[in-house]
């Protein structure tokens, strides 16, 4: 997923040598509270405030599935329900 988002390979060593390893950066940037730094600069480009959103929603969850303990990284069912939920907010913002 957050390859998906950044548009970056997992392991880069063109990366600076503390961010070789692509959740290690998204996880620092997570901790200053800049996850959106971490996102494609083309997927934000044109991006609505609301689609904003959702990349950070679906950035944090990525982060989320990357805890170091198994019970606490939500199972695939609850990722799969926590995208839906967040389309489903998304869209409701949007037809409102």
């Amino acid at each position: 997923m957050l390859e998906l988002l950044t548009s970056q390979k997992a392991i880069d060593f063109i990366r600076p040598l503390d961010d070789v390893n692509l959740a290690v950066y998204v996880q620092r940037l997570v901790e200053e509270d800049k996850i959106m730094e971490c996102v494609d600069p083309m997927l934000k480009e044109r991006a609505s405030t609301l689609k904003l959103e959702m990349m950070k929603a679906l950035g944090f969850l990525a982060v989320g599935c990357l805890e170091e303990r198994r019970q606490n990284r939500p199972s695939m069912k609850e990722v799969v329900e926590e995208i839906e939920y967040i389309i489903s907010i998304t869209t409701a913002k949007r037809v409102h």
